[in-house]
């Protein structure tokens, strides 16, 4: 595999930037292929169809764990799948409360532009800093009781998880949207969805496997098991 693990991807939006610059529409290929360079100057298709195929590919990976991750934690405690289904506009909070308590991003990095002190320690212009997103996610200084998961923090939405100000992720909109119809989904179709004791163990002694990467904090394998709901015409 080469350095760019969607190259096959290329091609295909190669002809969608291409399009919406002969053709204009109300949406995000459009913004990207109009955009231009702080100059003016009008960047290469080449260019413009990375950053697509970055934003296409990367919300998958991340969105992909914010759900195995609501899963658990709709496993783990019935009473949020009654209450979630009682009350649909609630979900929203239990999607940002999913992605405080188990980030999928556990660490970002950024480059010192000048020389700062950040809690007693001196960091140089140019230096490499790597953050902990997860970590202060679960700070006790902003967070009560930080390892619990509360449908009702009044907080919860101050997490950094899809980052802040000017370093937000462009797609955590999207994959908030996509969390939340996919639990929407989940609760119309599923009754009763539970772990699996013979994968995961019972209650008091539930194991669980994680990807093997200090980056991204990731479910290796959900084993549920669930009653399917009866569908009415």
């Amino acid at each position: 595999m080469g350095v760019n693990a969607l190259s096959w991807l290329d091609e295909t939006f190669a002809s969608y930037i291409e399009d919406r610059r002969r053709e204009p529409r109300d949406d995000v290929l459009t913004r990207l292929a109009e955009g231009t360079y702080p100059d003016g100057s009008i960047p290469d298709v080449t260019s413009v169809v990375r950053t697509a195929t970055f934003l296409f590919a990367a919300g998958q990976e991340t969105t992909a764990r914010l759900l195995a991750v609501a899963l658990k934690y709709l496993s783990e405690y019935p009473e949020l799948q009654d209450e979630l289904r009682a009350h649909s506009e609630r979900i929203p909070d239990f999607i940002d409360e999913a992605l405080r308590i188990e980030s999928p991003v556990k660490a970002d990095f950024r480059l010192s532009r000048r020389a700062t002190t950040v809690a007693g320690v001196d960091i140089a212009a140019g230096t490499p800093v790597m953050l902990l997103n997860g970590a202060a996610n679960r700070d006790p200084r902003h967070f009560d009781a930080p390892a619990e998961f509360r449908l009702d923090r009044p907080n919860a939405k101050a997490h950094i998880a899809f980052g802040r100000g000017v370093h937000s992720c462009p797609g955590g909109p999207l994959a908030r949207a996509e969390g939340r119809v996919s639990i929407e989904r989940i609760l119309d179709r599923m009754r009763n969805i539970r772990l699996s004791e013979e994968h995961h163990g019972p209650p008091e002694d539930r194991h669980f496997e994680y990807e093997p990467t200090w980056v991204l904090r990731g479910l290796h394998r959900l084993y549920i098991e669930f009653t399917a709901a009866e569908v009415t015409q």
